[in-house]
């Protein structure tokens, strides 16, 4: 952009420097503010006095040139270099670049690789993440051999009273026999254990962590949890589901700072290798303290959307904090209406297949409660993201957005169902006309569908994991990983989402194969849609001009390779606000 010498009116310069001197002191009373761009404003306004009496044209930092770079704008044309300024895209195009360019600015060489904008994840828990990559990890035990050596070998590890945490099992991969204490009780007599399956939604606890939490044949189920039992002696098995699962984890030690910060480190590091620049974080009330704590060094933004019991004290903190800003914020709550299919504890309209005893359940142990809880947040002008995955829990959750909109009235509220799974036809109509956002987990269509079967008919499948029914009706249909539940490399779930193809190949055509999407439609949902969901279409999700320099240098076009080949293609390089958080050093 050239500025020149003009002639201003007085009235001119007065209603530029108010406009001026608004934005300023609002910006110095962020303590976030960064100098340069307090400076910048500063000279910004000069210029518009013309007090500068030469052409300027600002130059770039950096400039990364020769890419094949995929913007996400509906134009649909690959450009050929990023230049980047501060933390902005300073500009973004074909052909020359030579006036971006001084001495001092660093050119860097794409040398003709496949750049999209940076990938966001919808939906993790990346504390818990973190965690897990430093705890034991049970995901490939496919036989109970297996389950039980793991421990055995982790346990050697470790010191006497240790909480063994982790987990990550799938009763599916070794036939859908249920893991119990005594399988692992002779490796764990000195450590208490809980290990959680693969959802979240069930757990399994050994003797020693059961004795801990005073947990016995006597304990009732808790309101929205089971207590897994011996059907002949009622005694423990060790298996818990859901609200159950809080009578030993609330036994757990709280983690050190030190360790806390060695956690998010851990699972920030794990981000930047497979191109992570935001995660949308379903967290607890302690890992927004972290992420407080350690703002400074986070290494990708972060939206926090604390567990929805918090929900008094995040009103209070953005009262008095406000909602923080690009680096990390918290204008979100998360909530939860049932559990999961893998655990049967999804809520659904018709029993299980496999259990006609059960059709899953409301895990809300007061519903007044929480709809006081929605109605409260909706009013302060805060996010909801309400976890629905049974065909009834999405129903019940539908009526309840519906019901805000009745009594609070219309404005743009984005509401969130996280991970609408399975879904009456009603259910999909009414999210395709409210606006509702589909914040939905791809992976999930190549894993869990290889049992799904066992527990819901072919109608209900068929209504499960739909992607292209929402993007062919505009809907504004959002990708993630709920990690660690399932991997957080996004490109697993676009291979997910565009093959559609079971991990065992039962399936090798696709699961429901018309739901399949394309390449460049996965990346929008991992990119540009991701940023409408957070109300930051504006500054994320393409690369244009203006926005913030976040973007993944891949190893391939995905977009051009066999769509089998996705799995091999890998992240060269991760630049989050024009800073290189990741560089493939092979």
């Amino acid at each position: 952009m050239h500025f020149k010498n003009s002639m201003i009116t007085v009235s001119k310069i007065q209603d530029k420097f108010g406009e001026t001197f608004n934005q300023l002191t609002t910006g110095i009373l962020n303590k976030n503010l960064r100098v340069t761009e307090f400076s910048n404003s500063i000279i910004l306004f000069l210029m518009s006095l013309g007090l500068f009496t030469c052409s300027v044209e600002p130059k770039a930092d950096k400039i990364y040139i020769n890419g094949n770079i995929l913007s996400g704008l509906e134009n649909g044309k690959r450009l050929e270099y990023i230049a980047t300024k501060d933390n902005i895209i300073l500009d973004a195009g074909i052909g020359d670049y030579e006036h971006l360019i001084t001495s001092k600015t660093k050119v860097i060489d794409l040398k003709n690789k496949f750049v999209v904008p940076g990938f966001m994840d919808n939906h993790t828990h990346f504390m818990s993440g973190g965690s897990l990559l430093m705890s034991i990890d049970l995901h490939s035990a496919n036989s109970k051999n297996q389950f039980m050596k793991q421990f055995n070998s982790y346990t050697k590890k470790i010191n006497t009273g240790e909480w063994i945490t982790g987990g990550n099992w799938d009763h599916e991969n070794w036939g859908g026999l249920l893991p119990d204490r005594n399988w692992i009780d002779p490796y764990t007599k000195k450590n208490p254990v809980l290990v959680s399956r693969v959802d979240g939604h069930m757990a399994l606890a050994n003797s020693v962590a059961l004795e801990i939490s005073g947990i016995t044949k006597e304990t009732p189920d808790p309101v929205g949890g089971v207590i897994g039992r011996d059907p002949k002696t009622g005694i423990p098995t060790g298996i818990l589901k859901d609200n159950a699962i809080r009578l030993v984890s609330i036994s757990i030690p709280e983690n050190s700072e030190e360790k806390k910060k060695r956690i998010l480190n851990t699972a920030m590091k794990h981000a930047a290798s497979v191109g992570i620049t935001q995660i949308h974080d379903m967290c607890s009330w302690e890992d927004l303290e972290t992420f407080k704590k350690n703002k400074n060094d986070l290494t990708l933004r972060v939206y926090a959307i604390p567990w929805y019991t918090n929900w008094e004290k995040l009103i209070e903190l953005i009262d008095k904090e406000g909602a923080g800003d690009d680096i990390l914020r918290w204008n979100g709550i998360k909530g939860m209406v049932d559990g999961s299919l893998g655990s049967r504890t999804a809520w659904m309209h018709h029993p299980y297949l496999d259990d006609r005893n059960t059709s899953g359940f409301l895990i809300i142990d007061d519903t007044l409660g929480f709809k006081t809880m929605m109605n409260a947040i909706d009013k302060n002008g805060i996010q909801l993201a309400v976890h629905a995955i049974g065909d009834r829990a999405n129903d019940w959750i539908i009526d309840m957005f519906e019901a805000l909109k009745k009594k609070n009235g219309l404005r743009d509220r984005r509401t969130r169902i996280e991970h609408a799974q399975h879904l009456t036809e009603s259910a999909i109509d009414k999210i395709i006309k409210s606006g509702i956002i589909p914040s939905m987990q791809p992976y999930g269509c190549i894993d869990d569908t290889r049992w799904m079967h066992k527990r819901i008919d072919h109608s209900l499948m068929s209504r499960s994991y739909i992607f292209k029914t929402f993007l062919d009706n505009g809907v504004n249909l959002t990708f993630g990983s709920d990690w660690d539940v399932t991997p957080l490399n996004p490109l697993e779930g676009i291979y997910a989402a565009v093959t559609r193809s079971t991990l065992d190949d039962s399936k090798p055509e696709g699961w429901f194969p018309d739901q399949k999407i394309t390449v460049e439609d996965a990346i929008i949902c991992y990119t540009k849609n991701n940023a409408y969901a957070g109300f930051q279409e504006d500054k994320l999700g393409t690369i244009e001009k203006g926005k913030y320099a976040d973007f993944v240098v891949l190893s391939d076009d995905i977009t051009k390779i066999d769509t089998e080949n996705i799995l091999d293609t890998y992240v060269l390089r991760t630049v989050v606000n024009a800073e290189d958080i990741y560089i493939n050093s092979n």
